[in-house]
């Protein structure tokens, strides 16, 4: 059905249904009656079954023909959907995109994605919700967010899985401390120090636990948290040693309060950036450009780091 969809054979096969003739349809559409039946014994011949019962006064729709026309004019109605959204697209229209992330994401990864998306779409309105990842699961699922984008969330069939990105875990360093400028640094290493880790039960502190239990370290954090801003400026001001993916890499190895080491301990998986939608969800069209730019982004960063390794 595909090559006649798009092609001449759709506005034939329409006219002649609804006008129950060829020779009507060829004059409605200004065209030969030749042309027009040439066009429907080949879509006859491509489907393998009569479209058409001829009859001594004209034309009637088969079964096949019925379920044809009803397939045309569902499409016609997607087509029209389809062009009002273009048009959203093109800024005639204001959208909205709600987006749900987790805070790993927003220190660099999601302002840079965003930020293309925002010179070029200054209509349409964003909405940022910062969670868990088993949250952020859950309001895709609901509805309440368009696409997610989370550390290792519980695939399902209910998702749609757009884009993955692998990370590794790193330490994060006081500039002044004895560790800092390693590039690569082991767990049992950074747990001679105080350290400073998330207090609630997510892929960071799951990572961390599995990282002291290899190293046959007890946990004992100088301080734990549920915010990742937080630790970080507690590790800026010198208190102790955090834990982060390499995600922000770049950024944290400039940031002037600490620096970045990778974590040298094997055996430990890297944690999986994945980009999410509901399966069965249609987005808005402002929504599905969202999700492009950043599937986009996803892409240049596995570029970037592939020419890296």
């Amino acid at each position: 059905m595909s090559r006649f969809v798009f092609s001449r054979f759709a506005r034939y096969f329409e006219e002649v249904a609804r006008l129950g003739s060829i020779r009507r349809a060829a004059e409605e559409l200004n065209v030969s009656a030749s042309a027009i039946d040439r066009q429907l014994l080949l879509a006859e011949e491509e489907f393998g079954v009569a479209l058409f019962e001829r009859l001594p006064r004209g034309v009637r729709l088969t079964a096949a023909g019925e379920i044809l026309i009803y397939g045309f004019r569902r499409w016609q109605q997607d087509l029209s959907r389809i062009k009002f959204e273009i048009e959203e697209l093109r800024g005639l229209r204001r959208g909205e995109v709600k987006l749900a992330v987790v805070e790993e994401a927003t220190f660099d990864f999601v302002p840079n994605a965003l930020a293309s998306f925002m010179q070029d779409h200054p209509r349409i309105n964003l909405h940022v919700t910062v969670a868990e990842p088993d949250r952020i699961r859950q309001l895709v699922l609901d509805g309440q967010a368009d696409f997610g984008l989370a550390f290792d969330p519980q695939v399902t069939p209910a998702l749609r899985i757009e884009r993955q990105a692998r990370f590794r875990f790193g330490a994060l360093v006081p500039r002044d401390h004895k560790l800092a400028g390693q590039r690569e640094i082991s767990f049992s290493h950074c747990a001679q120090y105080p350290l400073i880790i998330p207090d609630s039960i997510g892929y960071l502190r799951e990572a961390i636990e599995k990282l002291a239990l290899r190293a046959k370290v007890l946990l004992k954090p100088m301080l734990t948290a549920n915010n990742l801003s937080f630790i970080r400026l507690m590790v800026a001001q010198g208190r102790g040693i955090g834990f982060v993916t390499s995600l922000g890499a770049e950024a944290d190895a400039k940031a002037p309060g600490f620096s970045y080491a990778e974590l040298s301990d094997r055996g430990i998986s890297p944690a999986s950036l994945t980009l999410f939608a509901a399966a069965e969800r249609q987005l808005s069209a402002a929504s599905i450009l969202a999700l492009r730019y950043f599937a986009v982004y996803f892409d240049d960063l596995d570029r970037l780091t592939a020419r890296r390794r």
